[in-house]
């Protein structure tokens, strides 16, 4: 690999991502723990006696202290260096591919200045599904406020704006199914806005009481059953009933994206809406996480039982901000057999089998599965669209 610009960026997007890594372990802990992600200061959790700054350096830190604590030689978990390698290359790796193989094209063809604000976003996902897979493994939740620091990234950051004015461009390099950025012209991009109007008014609703909360009422813990057993979200009394309470949810949104629709029946109508980033940025949060709470409703009204987590539908919601509508959707439907391939080699096929296995964290695999799409997803749509005509 020569020394060049490229080069170096990738060297540098490794070194930040073992320092994300080792944020990320922060987070883990401390979510499981309970306490704030940004105080106290590091320390060690059986003496707690405050981290020395050269003892927190990734990696290397829990290699000079042979995994121990410097203070009271207690072990230290080998996740906090696997974690931050795994980030490390994570970054590295998909900058290499986007920048140093034909996966996404358009990335060397416009070069480092012109696509570093997509790649940045493209990277905090990362994190941010990295963090969420630890916490939803071991605590089957997914916080909100991981998910939505990429949603939020993805609506003001800079790719917007670079996405706007490169649009054209881009085309050129690439076909409409492998633009860089979520790209959604007036013609649907609308529909994204209005539905997200009826969104906030939904949240704005819900806020004051107007609409009701599903699932607030804490189920019955049978005798004998651990209240941290993750297979108690399927013991609720009434989930059907609770399930419904989210439709009623979902109406606002629903009709505002009909609106959007209506509405650009003439065409040239509402032009200072026509950003083609921001629509796809709105349309694919929308899509993304409509896609998952739709399979929450329709498999809970058929399984009497609550399907999948509200988590899901925020993070699926946030890869549909970042990456579009159209790879988010792409994403779901790849990730049943990324989990059917993880439930079996970690439960093992006869617990498959025989149902002992209940509960599974989907977050995982809808992550995986992002990921997949992230590096091939050309080569992936390059092989659907022309079965599906």
């Amino acid at each position: 690999m020569p020394v060049t610009p490229e080069t170096n960026a990738v060297i540098l997007r490794g070194l930040w991502g073992a320092c994300v890594g080792s944020f990320v372990n922060v987070v883990e802990f401390r979510v499981h723990e309970g306490l704030s992600v940004v105080s106290p200061p590091s320390r060690c959790p059986d003496c707690e006696k405050k981290l020395a700054w050269y003892d927190n350096v990734p990696i290397l830190g829990w290699l000079w202290l042979r995994g121990r604590c410097r203070y009271c030689q207690k072990q230290i978990s080998v996740q906090y260096p696997l974690v931050e390698a795994f980030t490390a290359v994570a970054f590295a790796g998909l900058t290499w591919a986007y920048y140093f193989t034909d996966l996404r094209p358009v990335f060397s063809e416009a070069g480092v200045l012109a696509t570093w604000p997509v790649l940045g976003v493209h990277l905090v996902l990362v994190a941010c599904m990295i963090a969420a897979t630890l916490i939803d493994a071991k605590l089957y939740i997914i916080p909100l406020g991981i998910v939505w620091t990429a949603s939020v990234v993805a609506l003001v950051s800079p790719a917007a704006g670079t996405a706007g004015l490169l649009h054209d461009r881009w085309l050129e390099i690439e076909p409409w199914w492998a633009s860089l950025v979520p790209i959604a012209d007036q013609s649907i991009g609308i529909a994204g806005v209005t539905g997200m109007l009826g969104l906030l008014l939904s949240m704005f609703l819900l806020r004051f009481g107007v609409l009701p909360l599903s699932f607030a009422d804490e189920p019955d813990i049978p005798e004998g059953v651990d209240s941290d057993d993750p297979n108690l979200i399927l013991v609720h009394p009434h989930p059907r009933r609770e399930v419904l309470k989210e439709i009623l949810f979902l109406l606002a949104p629903i009709i505002g994206i009909f609106l959007g629709f209506y509405f650009y029946s003439e065409p040239g109508k509402f032009p200072v809406l026509s950003f083609h980033a921001f629509n796809g940025v709105l349309l694919g949060y929308l899509v993304g996480g409509g896609v998952v709470w739709a399979i929450r409703i329709f498999g809970t009204l058929l399984f009497g039982k609550e399907a999948m987590g509200l988590g899901d539908v925020h993070l699926m919601a946030a890869v549909g901000a970042v990456i579009g509508w159209r790879d988010a959707t792409l994403a779901f439907f790849l990730a049943p057999f990324i989990g059917i391939a993880v439930v079996i080699v970690t439960a093992g096929v006869g617990a498959v089998l025989k149902g002992r296995t209940r509960v599974i964290p989907y977050g995982p695999s809808l992550c995986a599965a992002t990921l997949v799409v992230m590096l091939f997803r050309n080569e992936i749509w390059a092989y659907l669209l022309p079965q599906l005509g």
